[in-house]
């Protein structure tokens, strides 16, 4: 273990970057969000030994981030650590199916970490997690952002951890390499 990876140990928290079958446990030094600053976007340091890619899902005392950009931080030709831009989780989702045969929604799959921001602040990815309740009703959309192994797409349906409903109206697959950028609307 290199000097970098034992300074980020030190100082970071404990992480596990969801995989499977195995995940990994490391470690992960989030910086302090900058005054000003959007809540739902982070910078982080981790070890050389971790492995994170674009699109990984990682636990960390209890909150989840999405993992959207990966830089290796090499000097004269020393692989030192990475550098990651997150998006803090702040709702889940479930995914709902169409059951032909009953006429009706099923749940597919539940409890999938994602952050669900307005769409007219995505530039800044302010927390939007409180709107969402409030918005039944109106036009506003949404932008959700969820690891693309989910399997969302333009004719994906779910409802979020307050129970809102929630339709998609387009998909960007080009967003970041492992992860999907949808835009979502209140559908009741």
């Amino acid at each position: 273990m290199s000097a970098v990876d034992s300074a980020i140990e030190d100082v970071g928290s404990p992480a596990v970057i969801q995989r499977s079958p195995t995940n990994v446990s490391t470690y992960m030094y989030i910086y302090p969000k900058e005054k000003g600053g959007n809540s739902n976007e982070r910078e982080a340091l981790l070890p050389t030994t971790s492995g994170v890619v674009s699109g990984d899902l990682i636990l960390v005392s209890g909150t989840y981030y999405l993992v959207r950009s990966v830089l290796e931080d090499r000097r004269v030709d020393t692989f030192f650590l990475y550098r990651v831009k997150l998006l803090m989780c702040n709702n889940t989702i479930t995914i709902r199916s169409f059951d032909t045969a009953t006429k009706a929604f099923i749940d597919a799959s539940t409890g999938i970490p994602c952050a669900i921001i307005d769409s007219g602040s995505a530039a800044a990815l302010s927390d939007r997690s409180i709107t969402v309740p409030g918005a039944r009703g109106t036009d506003s959309t949404y932008q959700l952002f969820a690891q693309s192994s989910n399997g969302i797409d333009k004719n994906s349906a779910f409802v979020d951890a307050n129970n809102v409903a929630l339709g998609v109206t387009e998909v960007n697959v080009y967003f970041a390499s492992g992860l999907i950028e949808a835009t979502v609307k209140v559908t009741s």
